[in-house]
């Protein structure tokens, strides 16, 4: 109760002196550049809490395969990114999905767009919750010994976030950075001392990139992972009000993200299988998922990488928290600005500029995790894949949307004109394609993700988000819509934040 209080009277301070604030809705312009972006969104994707929580079930659904399924999601995320980025050059909002699905099939479909995106990100938090309280909690039992119930760990997580997340986005990237690279640091390192060490007892092998590993059954059940694993990449556009000359910002910021994951999930995966060999990692996957990446770290590198990893892997999941934060926070801000939601929740720090709504969403946050810890459920087995599991193929759907908005948008005659017309159109309609199959193998295979064939968990949790985008775009159908016409309109609302002039040609 002392949190809530206390949460709340920073928000009722904060509220008493954006009055005062001439400009009580304008971010920090111009405050990271294409590094800060690129580290919020590598950050969502959380790399290491990826690796060593669902590497593993990536390995024991998909087999030799799954550093092959990184390559895969990343090419066709690589082709999303293509049309995503040129209508980033166009748009002056900040949104994502919504801004890109308004443009492309309407403001009706568009506002429910915007409330399943919300929802999507909302959730996954949630979820990140749950892993964080599990790494946390491991963690108090091998170095002390002692154990505390885990809303201790979880109502301190949430704090932190929030307190990191309201001192503005700059000083949110830099954190983030700083964890970010020491993460990949020693995992990189790993991977390279397996492959310097000749890998495990069936030496070194590129069986996981045969066509018979990577085209296997399981490949197709395990694209969860894959895909999961780059979750967040559509971020970049989120962040156009604070990035610094958004119109390069943005499109560079997205494809260097997706390049480096796809780098990094590949090597690092491949060398975990080599340090178990390819029958080894199939099995060590299904007997100790959780403790595969502190095994090889111990074999390879000694005790104290293994002891490294599981602090980093806190790290890991805050940063990833605290990424979801801020991406929440602007997205709502955005929403705000366009008047799907009362102007009051787009105020901001009148100090630090950073959306106010982040005291409103921690506390929404703390509620919920504190209805899970009444109910006495597990944080990570239920919590988390309760939570998670719409989320990502909520946000996964929301993605071949924006892809097959992105085709509308450049097949239509409003469209600026582009030499690249034809390959934006092939580009993102093939990735609406790729990316709704990913979808239907999501719904397919949800069991595996929930971990229960009970209906009652797997129908909620496959069907949650369309509900949501549904429900929103009804409504939206039957409130008059503020300002101009559908199709045609834009944000005019993002005005005062930019200038800038739309190019004729690319």
């Amino acid at each position: 109760m002392m949190t809530v209080y206390l949460l709340e009277r920073v928000d009722l301070l904060s509220e008493i002196t954006s009055h005062h604030d001439p400009e009580p809705t304008r971010l920090k312009a111009g405050a990271i550049g294409v590094p800060g972006v690129a580290f919020m969104v590598l950050s969502a994707a959380a790399p290491l809490s990826l690796l060593v929580g669902y590497g593993p079930l990536g390995i024991l659904v998909g087999g030799a395969g799954a550093p092959a399924g990184y390559l895969l999601a990343g090419a066709v995320l690589t082709l999303f990114a293509v049309g995503f980025s040129a209508m980033a050059r166009r748009l002056s909002q900040a949104g994502t999905f919504y801004a890109y699905i308004e443009r492309g099939f309407g403001r009706r479909v568009g506002r429910g767009a915007a409330a399943g995106a919300l929802f999507a990100y909302f959730v996954v938090q949630v979820g990140g919750v749950g892993v964080f309280v599990a790494a946390a909690g491991s963690s108090m039992e091998h170095f002390l010994g002692v154990s505390v119930h885990w809303m201790v760990p979880a109502v301190a997580v949430i704090v932190t976030v929030w307190a990191i997340g309201r001192r503005g986005i700059d000083v949110g990237a830099k954190i983030l950075g700083v964890l970010l690279i020491l993460e990949a640091a020693i995992l990189l390192v790993l991977a390279v001392a397996i492959v310097v060490r000749g890998g495990g007892p069936e030496g070194l092998s590129v069986e996981s990139f045969a066509p018979s590993n990577v085209f296997s059954p399981g490949m197709a059940a395990a694209s969860v992972v894959w895909f999961g694993a780059f979750m967040g990449i559509e971020s970049t556009a989120i962040y156009r009000k604070e990035a610094r000359n958004p119109m390069k910002t943005v499109p560079r910021a997205t494809f260097l993200s997706i390049g480096l994951l796809i780098a990094f999930y590949t090597f690092v995966s491949w060398a975990l299988i080599q340090a178990f060999g390819t029958t080894g990692a199939i099995v060590a996957a299904e007997q100790h998922p959780e403790e595969m990446m502190y095994i090889a770290a111990e074999e390879f590198m000694g005790g104290w990488a293994a002891n490294a990893l599981r602090l980093l892997m806190i790290a890991s999941t805050l940063t990833s928290g605290l990424a979801f934060y801020n991406a929440i926070n602007r997205y709502a801000h955005s929403l705000a600005l366009d008047g799907v939601f009362p102007q009051r929740m787009a105020r901001v720090h009148p100090v630090h500029r950073s959306p106010n709504f982040g005291t409103t969403q921690s506390l929404i946050t703390l509620v919920i995790v504190a209805c899970f810890a009444g109910a006495q459920l597990d944080p990570y087995g239920q919590m988390t894949v309760w939570t998670s599991t719409p989320g990502v193929i909520g946000i996964v759907t929301l993605l071949a949307a924006t892809a097959a908005a992105a085709a509308v948008y450049f097949w239509g005659p409003h469209a600026y004109p582009s030499r690249r017309r034809g390959l934006l159109i092939t580009t993102s309609a093939l990735a609406a394609a790729l990316l709704v199959g990913v979808v239907y193998q999501m719904i397919e295979n949800v069991a595996l993700m929930t971990g229960t064939d009970s209906p009652w968990t797997n129908i909620p949790c496959s069907l949650a988000p369309f509900v949501v985008i549904a429900a929103a775009a009804v409504a939206a159908w039957k409130t008059r819509a503020k300002g101009s016409a559908d199709t045609e309109s834009d944000v005019s609302s993002a005005a005062p934040y930019e200038s800038e002039a739309r190019p004729a040609v690319e």
